[in-house]
């Protein structure tokens, strides 16, 4: 989900609260001053259930928001793995923004990152580019 449609949820979870919020309090008030049973309907249908709906919405959201970066990161090491896999153990950046769905900067910093850990090995070559190498994945001979 992208950022402009994540803030529109968040935005739209306020205004629902803020909305019930508004239509309880009008309604419930309308009938304690009128004592008109017929203000209780709308007061449910047009305050409690959108106040409701926007509580549950709010708490989905920050749920959501706890646990996706480091799904977001496990999924990008994951992928990059995958490629590394299937290109024998030697892989760029660019070639990995190519076979996955991470830009070239994200998938940068995650070899970066492996490098460091020492799950990876990263090499320049004459002409400057950075290549990183998985030993894991690269074929050997068989004796």
């Amino acid at each position: 989900m992208s950022n402009r449609r994540k803030e529109q949820h968040r935005k739209s979870a306020g205004a629902s609260i803020t909305t019930g919020l508004v239509f309880t309090l009008a309604f419930g008030l309308a009938w304690s001053v009128t004592g008109i049973w017929a203000f209780i309907f709308p007061m449910f249908f047009a305050g409690v259930l959108p106040l409701l709906e926007g509580i549950r919405r709010s708490l989905v959201y920050q749920q959501r928001a706890k646990i996706t970066p480091r799904d977001d990161e496990a999924l990008g090491e994951k992928q990059v793995l995958q490629t590394a896999k299937a290109e024998k153990g030697l892989i760029t950046p660019t070639l990995v923004a190519l076979k996955t769905d991470l830009t070239i900067e994200k998938a940068e910093k995650i070899l970066e990152g492996m490098a460091q850990k020492g799950y990876a090995v990263m090499h320049v070559n004459d002409n400057g580019r950075i290549e990183y190498e998985f030993p894991e994945f690269i074929p050997r001979l068989e004796d």
